[in-house]
């Protein structure tokens, strides 16, 4: 019996020890920046994925990574940071979130930094414009100011298919609404479900041009010691496409 509580009192200190050394990042088996919490980057705002209304953030990516959240039996905080930070791997690096979900386009070169997980939505690129401004299709560009977002698949395709247009980058996706109410451009080449939530919030603008480019949005996790938690993030997506949780949170945004 003596030996029993011996034996006993040394587990419980050796695991003490193992938790004082660990420090406030060791929280199992996803290594989370947060003990019991999914900290998640965004580059807020991105309507309709992220945005904020009267101080809490909503959006798609914001439901389906609660809904995954509540998979891994986890908190969910989201954290606001630049997208060049989430796309480079840096925000992860330093820390800064566990995963990003920003609506993300699963490219070769992000994947050079970051993991992707399995697709979680699909995508394509559009043009924008002012309802009265008789824009009706890049080809009208020329010589006309066309607003991307840096580091972004629009702009992107918006450089490989320009028609003589000055193009115009923002480091914000927000900035680009409100350089076109300001004229200081006259459209918006960026990603379809974006554009198009705009127009159905704001009568004064329209999509006139789609362009099918066949993306698929990812989140992203940091390349090296998050195996785990993308293997868990991966399961629960799977799981909320299974069992109607998906569907329900794409209804709820895009009819």
């Amino acid at each position: 019996m003596k030996r029993l509580t011996y034996l006993s009192a040394l587990a419980l200190a050796l695991a003490l020890i193992a938790a004082a050394c660990g420090g406030d990042g060791d929280t199992g088996e996803f290594d989370l920046v947060a003990a019991d919490k999914l900290t998640v980057c965004s580059e807020i705002p991105y309507e309709p994925f992220e945005f904020e209304v009267d101080g809490q953030y909503t959006g798609f990516d914001y439901d389906v990574m609660q809904a995954i959240a509540d998979e891994l039996d986890l908190e969910m905080e989201f954290v606001s940071t630049g997208f060049t930070a989430i796309t480079s791997g840096s925000a992860m690096a330093a820390n800064q979130c566990d995963i990003a979900a920003s609506a993300i386009t699963i490219t070769p070169e992000r994947e050079e930094a970051i993991d992707f997980t399995s697709p979680y939505f699909d995508a394509d690129q559009s043009l924008l414009v002012k309802g009265d401004s008789g824009l009706t299709s890049l080809s009208d560009f020329a010589g006309r100011n066309l607003g991307v977002q840096s580091g972004t698949t629009g702009e992107a395709y918006a450089q490989d298919n320009n028609p003589g247009a000055e193009i115009v980058s923002f480091e914000n996706g927000g900035e680009l609404f409100i350089a076109l109410e300001a004229g200081s451009i006259e459209g918006i080449l960026q990603d379809l479900p974006v554009n198009g939530y705009r127009s159905t919030q704001d009568a004064t603008v329209t999509v006139v041009e789609t362009f099918t480019t066949g993306e698929q949005y990812g989140f992203a996790v940091r390349e090296e010691g998050k195996e785990a938690l993308w293997e868990a993030v991966n399961d629960a997506i799977a799981t909320i496409k299974d069992n109607g949780t998906y569907d329900d949170i794409f209804a709820r945004w895009f009819g």
